[in-house]
């Protein structure tokens, strides 16, 4: 709805430029990351990333800060704290689905989970974050919605009972080796 919310739309491209032995004398990959507004402009630099799998999880550090992404061994029962390696508050993740076939535009993946990172629902928070992750190819999807509502009787569009919050949505269009 006009006048309610912004909307930004953006490419980001996440190169592996090395591996790296971290601070815990593991091996890690170096993950250079670019930003450009439309298809036509030049990549331009804005991070830099790192990401390692260790026999318990997948970690990736984001913005300085490490996740726990995924837990080992894949299976429905299993329960993690994506911020278990740092200082925000808990957030249980779960695996939704494991080994489902997906489609994303033009590309198809044989086998990827789906790790659900936060589901709350209520009269005031509208909270979804969940990842897909594709066998062989690494995180293909990423949604995230927090939005704080307030509660109308008035016959108004849902969207404009939102308060405040944010909505991001990231799809893979492509991969391969640059």
């Amino acid at each position: 709805i006009e006048g309610i919310h912004d909307t930004t739309s953006y490419f980001v491209k996440e190169l592996i430029e090395s591996e790296i032995v971290d601070a815990q004398n593991d091996p890690s990959l170096r993950i250079v990351r670019y930003k450009r507004d439309s298809e036509s402009d030049e990549w331009s630099l804005v991070d830099i990333w790192f990401a390692k799998r260790t026999a318990q999880n997948a970690e990736k550090v984001e913005e300085n800060v490490r996740y726990i992404k995924l837990a080992f061994p894949i299976s429905t029962s299993a329960i993690w704290n994506l911020n278990a390696l740092n200082a925000k508050d808990e957030w249980l993740c779960r695996y939704d689905s494991i080994y489902a076939t997906r489609e994303i535009g033009d590309l198809s993946f044989p086998k990827t989970v789906k790790v659900m990172q936060r589901e709350n629902k209520n009269l005031i928070d509208d909270e979804l974050a969940f990842e897909i992750y594709a066998e062989e190819v690494g995180l293909i999807r990423r949604y995230e919605k927090d939005l704080t509502t307030q509660l109308s009787f008035v016959n108004e569009p849902i969207a404009a009972n939102i308060r405040l919050g944010h909505e991001f949505n990231w799809e893979i269009i492509d991969y391969g080796i640059e």
